[in-house]
């Protein structure tokens, strides 16, 4: 019997649409797949975008608030509205904040327009918030997408602003002279502590006559000014030698000038209102050789006797004329009232013959307390004209004054930095030196103060607040 084969017909067609549906699955997949990353992909650039935008305008408040320069005698409930007003003056019409001209802040919050970072779109807000002592900086971030934004937040703290004018051995602001064989060297081995800045706007920073020395560079902030150099040496080479131009330098970037505040030294001598006495001085011959933490009134005009020996503090009231004769020893820190009235002319310290100097370190902790913590500091002393004659002396700390006159063969080994703070003159003269003994320090002398500008504290960094 022969058996008839049934062909059924469309079973291809069947495999083919069967195929055709797997496929357009699986490229509906495909497509749901791409599109999920592209989408998550294009998020993740608008968050990482908006982030960056937020760490930009971190960066920028945190370089805003580094330039603040708040003067050290402002006080605490000012410190605010100070810092608002110099943040203003900082952004005022520039291209920042499209060169508007900002809103006085008022209230405890001070909050920036709109900065546009880029053509893309990107932007940052930046609000300070007042603290107690501390700002905190909010910073909103968005990128190209507005809808997407990230937000920052940091403390910043007052801080004292760093100053490089402790890389110098002399720094002044007056123009500086030098004559005979006078010098100003660093110590053995540190010739380059001898150093010597002038930011004097006068037409001649330095002038030497006869054969002084300095044995650092000579660095001076008028670019346009004329210095005369005789035959002195700078860095060991004359004015004649190849190698002098690269050890002189004009039109530096002056650094900040400290301002004093002796405060801290106050509180170890009698009152302003205590009477005369051994520790209270108003007579210009004081009786004996031996002193402790004294307060001179003005108009004392003392002169000490040789081979007096002063420990603690040598408080001084203006105006003043005070004269330490020869072989005195002064073991401790001389420090004149804080807003001193008077001039260089009226005002004078005068140190005649040797005088040995100490810091308050070697004083005896068991007498003189906290003391003997305000170290760095022998001489401070602003509206003073500072008198050396006779032979060398040796200084234990930094000298603050507003002129100085070194003569004679006087001289003075200084652990520390001379800095003179007003253009009154820096005068060298015979065979006068300087010696500069400082190892540097990141410790700022006692009772000697910068400008405060905002630093941010690390461990406050959130997110998302």
């Amino acid at each position: 019997m022969k058996i008839q084969r049934i062909r059924r017909k469309g079973v291809t067609s069947v495999l083919a649409m069967l195929y055709l549906v797997l496929f357009s699955c699986l490229a509906v997949g495909f497509y749901g797949a791409v599109t999920t990353a592209v989408q998550v992909s294009s998020n993740e650039t608008h968050g990482r975008r908006a982030m960056l935008s937020a760490e930009s305008g971190m960066e920028f408040m945190r370089y805003t608030l580094g330039n603040v320069d708040i003067p050290h005698s402002t006080p605490p409930d000012q410190m605010w509205p100070t810092l608002c007003s110099q943040v203003k003056a900082q952004l005022d019409g520039t291209r920042n904040v499209n060169f508007v001209t900002l809103a006085t802040p008022s209230g405890e919050t001070m909050a920036l327009p709109t900065i546009t970072i880029d053509s893309s779109g990107s932007t940052f807000q930046a609000t300070l918030i007042h603290s107690g002592t501390q700002v905190l900086v909010k910073i909103i971030g968005t990128g190209p997408d507005a809808a997407v934004s990230r937000t920052l937040q940091v403390a910043y703290a007052q801080a004292q602003r760093a100053s490089a004018i402790f890389d110098y051995g002399v720094a002044s602001k007056s123009s500086i002279t030098m004559g005979g064989n006078a010098k100003i060297t660093g110590v053995a081995g540190a010739l380059a502590r001898g150093s010597v800045l002038s930011t004097t706007t006068a037409d001649h920073p330095l002038t030497m006559t006869g054969g002084p020395s300095i044995s650092g560079d000579f660095s001076y902030t008028n670019g346009s000014g004329s210095n005369a150099f005789g035959s002195g040496t700078v860095a060991g080479y004359k004015a004649t030698d190849s190698e002098f131009a690269n050890h002189v330098h004009g039109g530096v970037t002056a650094p900040e000038f400290p301002a004093v505040d002796t405060s801290v030294f106050e509180a170890y001598v009698p009152g302003p209102t205590a009477p005369a006495g051994p520790q209270v001085i108003t007579t210009s011959n004081p009786a004996g050789t031996s002193f402790t933490n004294i307060r001179i009134k003005a108009n004392s005009n003392p002169k000490f006797n040789a081979n007096t020996v002063i420990r603690g503090v040598v408080f001084i009231e203006t105006p003043n004329t005070v004269t330490f004769n020869g072989g005195a020893t002064i073991q401790g820190t001389i420090a004149v009232q804080n807003n001193p009235t008077g001039t260089p002319a009226t005002n004078v310290i005068k140190f005649s013959g040797n005088i040995t100097h100490k810091g308050v370190e070697t004083l005896d902790p068991a007498v003189f307390g906290n003391l003997t913590k305000l170290t760095g500091s022998f001489l401070l002393a602003p509206t003073f004209d500072v008198i050396m004659t006779g032979n060398s002396n040796q200084v234990g700390g930094t000298i603050v004054s507003s002129q100085l006159d070194v003569s004679g063969s006087a001289g003075a080994t200084v652990k520390g930095t001379v800095i003179n703070l007003d253009d009154t003159g820096v005068n060298l003269t015979g065979t006068a030196d300087i010696v500069i003994a400082s190892t540097g320090t990141t410790n700022y002398p006692a009772g000697v103060v910068f400008g405060t500008h905002f630093a941010p504290l690390p461990d406050t960094y959130q997110e998302g607040q």
